[in-house]
Order: C-alpha cells, then structure tokens, then sequence
C-alpha cells in the first residue's frame, strides 16, 4: 500500500498505535530523475478493521472525505514526529505493508502535540517514545545541549536517532526537533560533541561538530554494510545537524562505537576514547579532526561500550586521569596523550545498574558535568526512560588512591526552597506530604556520631532502609551494598524517580519508586541534623 502526499508543513505525524506488530514504512520523495528514499522506519500498525465504516461517514462528498473518515478512524496513542521542512513543496510517497487507514492517518498539515501526562519535574523525559544513552553534550553560547539515543515511533528500543533537547540551568529542559534518523549507512548509534575551536573540516569556528556510530546492519536499509565512526555538523547552533557522507574511522571490529572526542593540551592534539570490542578499547589521535592514528589498545575487566574519559583534580591540587565505562565503572590512571596506564582495578560508580552509559559535557570549563542514562522499565505512560540529575565530577585521594565523586550540579540547591521545619517534624518524626504543584523532593541527613542503629524512610509509597554498619542499602526488598559509616546523605526524589547520594558523592543510587505523588516519612533516631526542600 502506498499514499502519495506534498508537503505543506514543517512536520510529518506517524500514527503509533503502542503495543501493535511493527511495520517497515518508507518514505521517498518524487525527484527529477525519479524517487529518492528519504527515511525507513518500523512502526507499530494497528490492524485493519474500521475502514469500511469510516469511509462511508461524513457529511461531505469525495477524496478529501475519504481521507478525513480514514485518518479519523484509526487509533493512534500518540503522533511521532518527523522534521520536513528542508522538503516543503515536494511530493512524498509513503509505502507499508499496512491498512488504507494507517497511511490516511499520517498528518503534514496541522500540529499534532502529544497528550500532557504526568513525568519527572526536573529529570528529563522525552515527551513519547523510548530514549538511552545519552548523546553530544556540549554547553555553547550559554545553552546546555542534550541530545540521546532516540526511538519517536515506539516505546521500546528501535530505529535508534538521536533527540535533542535544550536547557539554560541543567534541570528544566525545553523540547527540540529529532536531528539525526537511520538511513542507508545503518542507525544511529551514541557519539559525542566536540566545538570547532580552531576552524578545522572546511568549517568555522561557529560550526558544532559530532562524531557517532553509524550501526550497519541495524535496519534493513544498510544490509551488509559494518559499523562506522562518521561525522555531522551544525551551523545554526545545534538545531540541525548534516551528516558528512565518509567515515572518519572505517570498521575495525564487528561493533565497534560509541566515539567520545577530547582536545588534550599537552600535546595539542585530539583525542578519540573507542569501544572496540568485549572489554577492549582504543585510543585515536588526530590534528584535523578527519583523520585518525590508533595509539593504544587496552582491556579493563568487565568493561563495557560508552567510553568516557576526563582528569581531575583533588582539592590539594594532585591531578588523575579517570577512564568511565557504561556500567559506572571506573579506572583511575595516567593519560600521556598516546597511552593510558592504570592499574587495572575496577571502581563503581553506582551501587546499583538502574544509571548506564553516562556522558560528560564539553564546554563546560572549570567544571565537569555528567548525564547517565535511567534503565526504568515502561510504566505505561507514553515514554520510556529518564535521565539522572545532572551531577558534578571531582576527585580526593586515599590509601587506596584515586577515588571520583559525583554530586548534583550545584543548580539543583541554588534553586531548592527549604520547607519549614516546624510544618513537617512532628514527635520526634518528619511527615512531609506535598500539596499544591507538583515538586521535586531533596532531603538531605546529618547522622550522629557513632550512630550504630539503622535509617528508615518511606519515600513515594517506598521502603528505604540503610544500616551504617554494615553498609546494606535496601529499596524495596532490593538490597545493595552502599558502603560503611556514610555520615551524610542526600535524597532527591522526582515522580518514580530516586536518587540517593552517600557522603558528598563516594557512591551514588538511582531507583524507582512505587508512586509518582511525593511524600517522605522517618524517625529523627540517630540524625543530627537535617533539612527539606522542594524545586520546582
């Protein structure tokens, strides 16, 4: 089946019916020497059924009735949309092994925003659809860039694009147009940003520059063709990105991805962190940033894709190269700018696996602010997935050397409001239940010393339980090992989402909560000092 359409507006809506069998759509345009396929996607299609009776409604007569009974007779839980405008005024030819109504449901001529549903204040949603690893964060002309691994058409993984959002202060983000959808060189798989500093690739300073995984293989349209590092490119600020057709890395093994870029100082070069394969990686020098020399090739224990890789400092001064793998792992090392040396001993971010394929930004000078990505299952809301509190990455040094700490961006207390204590303690406990908008929750703890009991709260309808002696953390009936003697805590929940941060950010938690509706319950036994607030 196929529908035939012009384009009249900045947007093509796809129906998505959640749940229904996927169908490969394509969509071409009518060109002077013949079609030209512009996208493939597959989608959910709801199956035939209602068209007999939607093409006989209406009050009005021909083509234009057909269409407008077909469109309004098929079910779609929401619209996916497709940025057109650089093919306003052309002709489109849509096919899909799908019903008449599914494709008279496609939509250019008016706006389509999805349903308002309940989500996360200040934790990034995507308005529909499924998201993962996080994706080119860059920090340009005062606005944080977000983009992420992006399915519009479905809510669970697929047709891997990247998103894009925008922010001016790392908690509240505006929603911006797709940027990057699969094509013929395969999906689009995780990458980076990197600022065109030194005017290189024939491109201006301005130009914002991002290196991603082209997957091969991974739709139907790049059957046969292997993994490639390729290239895009905006001038206009990060809106629209094009895509340069060579790869700047041919294929090396069969998967490998995930390019993260940096300019090293000391040897006035770039510098590319690779995910090779198993637990390999390799490091890639370039001056151009076209192309690329290998100059190492290691392998970190249990290691794993989304290589990330920033130096700190500690407050003393001494500094430490860290390597960060998708797990949270973590390699503390020295970087010559050709090789990495570390010890090979792993660390862990996290105490748990919910936080994956975190990602740095660049821009950010002075400062290093990471995004993990949130593994929450479908709730049956029209999205899929969330994204961390951004934290903010410092180092101290102990016996056993090197150690990372991650904390929220100090955005997150510049604009908490404190709730009075005297409205929420209450015989010798805190009850503190929102009322009014909705808001995100920081609790923060000082235990006493020598405290040797155990902390319980119930936060959104959940259980939480820490015991500083033995280090056990359990949400729910999950139990974690956290850590000994942590002294202070911090508490952020956020709709179903919390995040629990152990003395200035040694380990940190990401879990999900039973309820959206935000309340906190616990005994004042062993803290010494505490404190609540609300953001909005």
């Amino acid at each position: 089946m196929e529908r035939e359409l012009t384009v009249t507006a900045e947007y093509l809506y796809l129906p998505i019916c959640v749940g229904a069998a996927e169908t490969k759509v394509e969509i071409f345009s009518a060109e002077a020497g013949g079609q030209k396929k512009r996208y493939e996607f597959m989608v959910p299609v709801a199956e035939a059924g209602t068209e007999a009776s939607a093409k006989e409604a209406g009050n009005g007569s021909g083509q234009q009735q057909e269409h407008s009974a077909l469109a309004g007779s098929y079910h779609a839980d929401y619209y996916a949309e497709v940025p057109v405008r650089e093919l306003l005024g052309k002709r489109l030819i849509v096919r899909a092994d799908a019903p008449d109504a599914f494709l008279q449901a496609i939509d250019n001529d008016k706006k389509r925003a999805p349903k308002q549903t309940e989500r996360p204040v200040i934790h990034f949603t995507a308005e529909t659809g499924w998201t993962n690893d996080p994706n080119g964060l860059i920090y340009a002309d005062g606005v944080y860039h977000f983009y992420f691994q992006y399915n519009p058409f479905h809510t669970v993984w697929n047709n891997m694009s990247w998103g894009h959002a925008t922010s001016r202060d790392l908690l509240h983000w505006s929603w911006e147009d797709s940027v990057m959808f699969p094509d013929e060189s395969g999906t689009m798989f995780s990458g980076c940003a990197v600022a065109n500093e030194r005017e290189l690739l024939g491109l201006p300073k301005e130009a914002i520059l991002f290196y991603y995984t082209a997957a091969g293989g991974s739709n139907e349209w790049s059957k046969g063709v292997e993994f490639t590092q390729k290239i895009a490119y905006s001038l206009d600020g990060g809106k629209t990105l094009v895509k340069l057709e060579e790869p700047c890395l041919p294929t090396l093994f069969e998967e490998n991805r995930d390019p993260k870029v940096y300019w090293h100082e000391e040897t006035q070069a770039y510098v590319m962190a690779l995910f090779l394969k198993g637990n390999d990686y390799g490091i890639f020098r370039s001056e151009d940033l076209k192309h690329w020399e290998q100059t190492d090739h290691f392998t970190l224990e249990d290691a794993w894709e989304c290589p990330d890789f920033f130096q700190l400092a500690t407050p003393e001064g001494e500094t430490c190269w860290f390597f960060w793998t998708a797990d949270g792992f973590y390699y503390p090392g020295e970087f010559d700018g050709y090789h990495f040396r570390t010890d090979g001993v792993r660390h862990h971010g996290y105490v748990n696996t919910l936080p994956y394929a975190a990602q740095t930004y660049v821009g950010t000078a002075g400062r290093t602010v990471m995004i993990p990505w949130l593994r929450m299952e479908n709730d049956g809301r029209h999205f899929t997935g969330a994204y961390g509190i951004p934290v903010e990455l410092s180092c101290i040094k102990k016996e056993e050397g090197f150690l990372l700490l991650q904390m929220p961006v100090r955005e997150l207390m510049e604009q908490a409001r404190p709730v009075e204590q005297s409205a929420i303690e209450e015989n010798g406990r805190i009850h503190y239940i929102q009322s009014g908008a909705k808001k995100a929750l920081v609790f923060e703890i000082k235990a006493q010393q020598g405290y040797q009991g155990h902390f319980v709260l119930n936060i959104n309808g959940s259980r939480i339980e820490y015991v500083p002696e033995s280090g056990k953390l359990v949400v729910e009936e999950e139990k974690y090992q956290a850590g000994c003697e942590h002294q202070k805590l911090l508490f952020l929940a956020d709709d179903r989402i919390l995040e629990v941060f152990f003395d200035d950010g040694m380990r940190m938690g990401a879990f999900v909560l039973k309820n959206t509706s935000v309340s906190l319950e616990t005994s004042l036994e062993g803290i010494a000092e505490y404190a609540v607030y609300e953001v909005e």
